[in-house]
């Protein structure tokens, strides 16, 4: 291991440019926020906890990481740490489901969540991710735990830019297994009224292995999908006109997708938290149907910047997303596979209209329509009926700023929803009469900021979301004769949060804590059934950057959260929440050192901690073990381009991912089939250029 350590060291070291150059001085400078209440807002003028990984910040991780989820997991506090694979299910935002969109696009499937939003784009796409952590209402229709915008990159002014990447990554158990490729084209440019962006992603990836050696499945159980031996596409095209100085049209289409052709696609077995062996799969293939993502977006959008003494923001959009999940084996049955499709089609209309000195309302409509169909590839009909939901909701949010320094805001939103429910055969092969089923939720918001100083800033507020919940889950375990008999409160949550947060010469930090209660959250109980019971999450993040002088900067966060429920509905919470729904501790920390304008270097660590809960939940019956993982990358100016190498896993850390480990019981065998371990060291080299 040595041997092959100082080797990856090597390759970082012996590639750094010899000109060196003073660093320019340092700016912590104002990052914007261009999700909130529809208007774009500082970060340190924001009455609530916001994340925002910026452009460079998603380039110094992409050398590392290959998922927007992996990203999240590293730079977010409240976000779990990444389960390695393609799901986001096991890697909740404080403790909680999220709602994820794609420039203002619904990406969440609410009717029955395949926990694959955050997998409907490419890296090379992406200008910038903001993440509102904790319940927001100004935007609805699901997000109990807070809201991930993916904002995709623009149209640059002046003359045409391209650019061009390619990348390979590596592992060193086994380098022609495990090699992968990709590559990356953009072109733009502003024409007089006229602006375009094109924008291709390829991407070709091989196997992966654990440190021990073991082979990894493709898709590895609990995970519900895997990122190795896959071939996927991103296509991002958007167009521009600028009618006169206020009034502004665009168009924008993002077509994604993801297959995955594994020689490696059969059973999986030999997993054993006793023995410390990974679970690895056998040649071969069990499934019907390849798995995979298609995922197709379409949006017009109008801005008039001089209407009612505002402006107006109308979006209008279409989205198609079908998953197609893999086919398992678990003690001798062979599960059968099956596929979701989602078609979106919505609008969102917001104003933002001053209505006096320090007085502005931002208010508007949302409206969508949502049919989502499960596809029983290996059976004749689904025991999931089709659903239909059509919703609207106005909303209003008043900003009031009585001084410089105090900001308050306000607002509701009332959603309407209908969910029409074909008849269907539920799990016990009875007929179920279909029929509707329809919501209506008002949801309040309050919070405010206020600047003690320069250096420090109080933050607080309250808010409420809805969600449909397990709605589907729950169908298919139904007793009942009828939908008319069904639960239609759905799931409030209510959220608290106070916080601090500051800024003094070098040096960046915050602090927030959060409280978030729910009247039917989702867990499954030992036998793996749905369970809807009362629930309470606590937490704590910390953020902090310092800019040690112009070469050094140091940083981190810290996560601690811990959630229970009531088991038995005497309004105790008696119950620890298990480990896919409440992480261990997280730490992440960074350095990094930039000689000259021209290089740098970075170290990422990753530290997950140990859980023991106290639950009666599948999966909070076995112990969670810590692990910490090191990152290392680093950027050099070469010849006419840019060269970024980096090493995922620096020193080869043999550990299991917290949601593998939630699931892998060992007292009932399940070890044999969820213990998956993480991959081990890869090595990564991607060289840009730009013309």
């Amino acid at each position: 291991m040595r041997i092959r350590l100082c080797t990856s060291v090597i390759a970082i070291i012996t590639a750094t440019s010899s000109n060196a150059q003073d660093a320019a001085p340092f700016d912590l400078g104002t990052i914007v926020l261009q999700s909130i209440r529809g208007t774009e807002t500082p970060v340190e003028e924001s009455t609530t906890s916001v994340t925002v990984v910026t452009e460079d910040d998603i380039k110094d991780q992409a050398t590392t990481n290959t998922q927007v989820g992996d990203i999240l997991g590293k730079t977010v506090p409240g976000f779990a740490p990444s389960t390695e694979n393609l799901t986001e299910y096991g890697q909740p935002l404080r403790g909680r489901n999220f709602l994820t969109l794609i420039d203002g696009i619904p990406q969440t499937n609410t009717l029955n969540n395949d926990f694959r939003a955050l997998n409907g784009i490419g890296l090379s796409a992406i200008k910038q991710i903001e993440v509102i952590r904790g319940t927001t209402a100004a935007f609805g229709f699901g997000g109990a735990g807070g809201l991930v915008n993916i904002i995709t990159k623009k149209p640059r002014e002046g003359e045409q830019f391209s650019e061009v990447t390619f990348g390979m990554r590596f592992q060193e158990e086994d380098v022609g297994e495990s090699l992968s490729f990709s590559a990356s084209a953009l072109t733009s440019q502003k024409i007089g009224a006229f602006d375009y962006l094109l924008s291709l992603g390829v991407e070709d990836t091989g196997g992966s292995f654990a440190p021990t050696g073991e082979r990894r499945p493709p898709d590895s159980f609990g995970t519900q999908g895997g990122t190795d031996d896959i071939t996927s596409y991103n296509l991002l095209f958007k167009a521009g006109y600028d009618i006169d100085g206020a009034q502004r049209l665009e168009f924008s289409a993002n077509l994604y997708d993801y297959e995955q052709d594994s020689d490696f696609a059969g059973l999986v077995s030999g997993g054993s938290i006793a023995r410390n062996t990974s679970a690895t799969p056998a040649l071969g293939d069990i499934n019907t149907r390849t798995p995979g993502i298609s995922n197709r977006s379409f949006s017009f959008k109008y801005l008039n910047e001089d209407i009612f003494g505002g402006s107006m923001d109308v979006l209008v959009y279409y989205n198609d997303k079908t998953t197609t999940f893999t086919r398992t084996e678990f003690f001798g049955t062979v599960f059968p596979q099956y596929e979701t499709e989602s078609e979106k089609v919505g609008a969102r209309v917001t104003f933002n209209t001053p209505v006096a000195d320090r007085v502005d309302l931002v208010w508007g409509l949302d409206v969508i329509r949502d049919e989502t169909v499960v596809n029983p590839i290996d059976l004749p009909v689904a025991t999931t009926p089709d659903l239909t939901m059509t919703g609207y909701a106005p909303f209003a949010q008043v900003t009031y700023q009585p001084s410089d320094r105090l900001t308050l805001t306000g607002g509701l939103r009332y959603e309407h929803l209908d969910v029409d429910i074909k008849d269907f055969i539920n799990d016990a092969n009875v007929a179920i009469a279909g029929g509707t089923v329809k919501f209506n939720e008002p949801l309040w918001n309050i919070s405010a900021s206020y600047e003690v100083s320069p250096a420090l800033t109080v933050f607080g507020g309250y808010a409420e979301t809805f969600q449909l919940g397990a709605l589907s889950r729950a169908l298919a375990d139904s007793t009942f004769a009828t939908v008319d008999e069904i639960d239609g409160d759905g799931q409030g949550t209510e959220s608290y949060e106070i916080g601090i947060r500051g800024e003094t010469g070098g040096f960046r930090y915050s602090v927030a804590a959060f409280q978030s209660d729910s009247n039917a959250g989702e867990t499954y109980d030992a036998d793996l059934n749905l369970v809807l019971a009362p629930e309470r999450i606590r937490g704590l993040e910390l953020t902090a950057d310092y800019r040690i002088d112009a070469q050094w900067q140091i940083g981190g966060t810290v996560s601690l959260i811990e959630g229970e429920y009531d088991t038995t509905g005497d309004g105790a919470r008696d119950s620890d929440l298990g480990s896919d729904r409440i992480p261990p501790t997280k730490i992440t920390a960074y350095v990094q050192y930039q000689p000259d304008a021209r290089s740098s270097y970075r170290l990422d660590v990753l530290h997950s901690g140990s859980r023991d809960p106290d639950s009666t939940q599948f999966t909070g019956l076995q112990s969670i073990e810590s692990y910490t993982v090191v990152d290392a990358s680093a950027r050099f100016d070469i010849g006419p381009g840019q060269l970024r190498i980096g090493i995922d896993n620096l020193f080869d850390r043999d550990y299991v991912p917290v949601l593998q480990q939630s699931f892998s019981v060992e007292a009932f065998g399940y070890d044999d089939y969820y213990y998956v371990k993480a991959p081990g060291r890869s090595i990564s080299v991607f060289y840009s250029m730009t013309f």
